[in-house]
This record gives structure tokens, sequence and C-alpha cells, in this order.
């Protein structure tokens, strides 16, 4: 599974469970502060979102937890050294047990 596969896994994801809240785009959107043309390319995996994002989205779409709407588990390739966390105000620890979480959770980057 290529990396950027992850943006349209969760996207799919996504866009289905607010098709089965029958929530429109622009609601959803509205919710999270996002434009609807920004949700679209989200649902699409045309666009990257950021953790913060993943959160919203789980709240306004009503999931226990954001892992209801990432993929189980998920095969990093053609990864190497060390992963880039940006667009996010996370501190130098914070990003050092993120690192440490997916490296250790999903096996660790090739």
């Amino acid at each position: 599974m290529a990396d950027l596969e992850i943006y349209r896994i969760i996207g799919a994801n996504l866009a289905a469970r607010r098709r089965e809240l029958r929530l429109k785009q622009a609601e959803v959107a509205s919710m999270i502060g996002l434009t609807r043309a920004s949700l679209a390319n989200i649902e699409t995996g045309r666009q990257k979102l950021m953790l913060h994002q993943i959160y919203r989205l789980a709240q306004a779409l009503q999931v226990e937890s954001i892992i209801d709407l990432v993929p189980s588990s998920f095969s990093f390739e053609q990864a190497s050294g060390p992963l880039m966390i940006e667009g996010s105000d996370v501190s130098d620890t914070q990003r050092a047990q993120i690192e440490q979480y997916v490296r250790r959770k999903h096996g660790g980057l090739k």
C-alpha cells in the first residue's frame, strides 16, 4: 500500500460515515471549520488532513474514536528516515511520542 493510499482509505471512511448520518458535505465542513471543497478533496484522498482535523471529524461524525475512521493496519511503503509530521503545532516531545506510537503500532517504517 503506497503511503498516500492511507488518505484515500480515511477519506472513503469519512464519506461513508457522513452518508450514513445523512449529512451533507457543507454541513460537516462547517462543523469542523473547512470549506465544502476541502472536505470533498479529503473524502477522495486528494487532500491530506492533519491530526487535529481527524479528531474534529470524529466528533462531527459521532464516532467514539478516531480509530473508527482510520484503517486497522497500514504498511508504510517507500518510507525511510524520520516520520514527517507537518502542519501541526506539536512540541518536540509530542512529535517523538507520535512517531514512537506509529512505529510501534504499525510495525515500524521501512
